[in-house]
């Protein structure tokens, strides 16, 4: 008789009734409760950084800047949630981004060109998978040889091609004065990724195997995972993701070139281990990572206001990672 593993999304944040030992909630000490507190709490503090701040115009900002980190955490969440890490993240932006806008130059409407760069993104994160699970090289040195082959071979397809231009349609999606209900669509395309976001990791069948690849892949694999299919499902997905958020960037900018996806690869992992995902795997939840991803962008855009330059934004980045590091050795020691 095979043991089951522990299918649970987030350990932390599902005890939402057992009060802590000083009497405090036990959802109200977990790092998700933390964060998406935080973030409600450095709103009123920008104004240290720029007079016009607080307003409805940050908070805009903020929702439509933060849609694109939280695509691709997404996706990193889920690879980090497996036990691994994707370093290939800015690859395969640039090659959604650049799949989508060469297709469209050359005839193809808009939808089905973004579907063709999604579909290759997915084999990409497929190739990724099968080289992890078939292998067993680590994931950090598959991703980051996947990411840079792709990267030279975008640049050969490229010949010299400074950048790719968006499709008119693809632009007016996210400009701001596309709006619905009086709202910017862009924000309503945020709330549609943070529903299947959280859909996906806490309510389907890949989300549980996800986490229970994370937790331990013998007890997996006891209990009948089909680890291989699993992990590479895992990476083909969030190489979707990181298309979409490659496909989303070209359309924002009204255009992109081969380094659209340089600047995400610091933010999509800080994003993920800020919002209590532990880097180990195992553990974490896509809430945490939603606010983890807003909050980011707000530090970015308070960052970008007292005119710094935009290299202490990826310092943050690095600083937070690292903190988290700490944190989950700190945390292994104690227990």
């Amino acid at each position: 008789m095979s043991a089951s593993p522990t299918l649970v999304p987030d350990q932390a944040s599902s005890r939402v009734s057992s009060p802590g030992r000083a009497g405090v909630p036990q959802w109200m000490r977990s790092q998700t409760f933390v964060i998406w507190a935080l973030l409600i709490v450095c709103f009123p503090l920008s104004r240290l950084v720029s007079d016009s701040f607080p307003s409805v115009n940050l908070v805009v900002n903020v929702l439509v800047l933060g849609l694109f980190l939280a695509v691709i955490a997404f996706g990193q969440g889920l690879v980090i949630l497996s036990g691994g890490i994707d370093l290939s993240v800015a690859s395969q932006v640039a090659l959604g981004a650049f799949v989508t806008g060469s297709l469209c130059d050359n005839g193809v409407p808009v939808l089905g060109a973004a579907l063709a760069a999604l579909a290759l993104c997915g084999v990409v994160g497929a190739a990724n998978g099968l080289l992890v699970t078939r292998l067993g090289f680590p994931p950090f040195i598959v991703t980051l040889a996947v990411g840079t082959v792709l990267a030279s071979v975008l640049l050969g397809m490229a010949r010299g091609a400074p950048a790719q231009s968006s499709p008119a349609g693809l632009s007016e999606l996210f400009a701001r004065s596309t709006t619905l209900l009086g709202i910017p669509v862009a924000i309503w395309l945020f709330v549609v990724i943070a529903a299947v976001g959280l859909v996906v990791q806490h309510r389907t069948t890949l989300g549980m195997r996800t986490y229970a690849l994370g937790n331990s892949v013998a007890a997996s694999k006891n209990a009948r995972v089909r680890v291989h299919r699993a992990t590479v499902s895992v990476y083909s997905v969030s190489g979707v993701a990181y298309g979409l958020g490659g496909v989303m960037l070209l359309g924002y900018s009204s255009g992109a070139d081969l380094n659209v996806g340089e600047p995400w690869l610091l933010p999509s992992i800080a994003a993920v281990v800020v919002g209590g995902s532990s880097i180990r795997g195992g553990a974490g939840s896509f809430s945490g990572t939603l606010a983890g991803a807003l909050l980011l962008t707000l530090i970015g855009i308070d960052i970008s206001a007292t005119g710094l330059a935009e290299g202490y934004k990826q310092i943050v980045y690095g600083l937070v990672i690292v903190l988290a590091l700490l944190g989950a050795r700190l945390a292994g020691r104690r227990q």
